[in-house]
């Protein structure tokens, strides 16, 4: 799925693979893991690239359905999401990407995407010291609900591929 501002900055993910593709157990735990692809470009023009285990088959299934919400105007805006994680930020088993909704302008929306850790240490100046807490990095993406629909049929169409196991 892509995503692209009004302000130019941008937000790819894809699903390269299962992290363990030989592990083939229903109901393992493991044999759900997706590794990830995301590409972030900033609306100055910082971009950078990550390849992870970010989410499991059920962790893509929620992005999905959070999409949807989305793209319905279904979701509350937040100013602070990390004031109220579980109400108001999507959040993963693994903590390195996040989403939650800004604002909500008429047919607009800006969601914001979280990067931590191994999702934000590619980043332009990241240096390996200290860096924003969890969930405190995030670039806006300023969207129209088309758009999160679009994003939304792209991440079915890619998950589709990786069913829970």
């Amino acid at each position: 799925m892509q995503l692209t501002s009004t302000d130019g900055a941008a937000f790819e993910l894809r699903v390269s693979g299962y992290e363990y593709p030989d592990l083939t157990t229903a109901g393992e735990p493991d044999a759900n893991w997706l590794v990830v692809h995301g590409r972030v470009r900033t609306a100055a023009g910082e971009s950078w690239a990550f390849d992870e285990p970010d989410l499991t088959t059920w962790d893509a299934r929620e992005l999905l359905d959070w999409l949807h919400a989305a793209a319905e105007g279904r979701l509350e805006p937040t100013d602070t999401p990390a004031s109220d994680l579980m109400t108001h930020t999507l959040i993963f088993t693994e903590p390195n990407l996040a989403f939650s909704i800004a604002a909500v302008e008429g047919e607009h929306t800006v969601l914001r995407v979280h990067l931590s850790l191994e999702a934000e240490a590619s980043r332009p100046g990241w240096t390996g010291g200290l860096s924003p807490r969890i969930y405190e990095y995030s670039i806006p993406l300023r969207v129209d609900r088309a758009q999160l629909l679009m994003a939304a049929e792209q991440w079915s169409s890619d998950i589709a591929l990786f069913p829970a196991r």
